[in-house]
């Protein structure tokens, strides 16, 4: 009997983000390499007989394809930096440690409030 993966951990960890982003952005990369085979299939099409409407209008779809693909990537790119510029302002700030010996009444008013 098949069974659904269930991780150990959270599934969202900083780490696996990482790897499936790369890999989001390896496969983009792909595809992209494909359209623009495509689209160089269909232009020779279209050199050799300039009135074919179907392989010009394939052409287009490629291109389309094919900035799809990149606008996907820039994209993820996009959020990974949002991510991570989040998480940046959710770790907690070094304090600086004090003498407690020398701490005035104005550094307590400070502290506290």
């Amino acid at each position: 009997m098949v069974s659904t993966y269930q991780p150990l951990k959270d599934y969202f960890t900083p780490r696996r983000l990482q790897l499936t982003g790369k890999e989001i952005i390896k496969e983009c990369a792909e595809d992209r390499q494909r359209a623009l085979k495509s689209f160089d299939f269909f232009k020779k099409m279209v050199d050799s007989n300039p009135e074919d409407d179907k392989a010009k209008s394939e052409m287009v779809k490629t291109l389309e394809l094919s900035m799809s693909a990149n606008d996907k990537k820039v994209k993820l790119l996009d959020l990974m930096v949002k991510l991570a510029m989040h998480r940046e302002k959710l770790r907690p700030k070094e304090s600086v440690a004090r003498d407690v010996a020398n701490f005035t009444f104005e550094d307590l008013k400070d502290v506290a409030g």
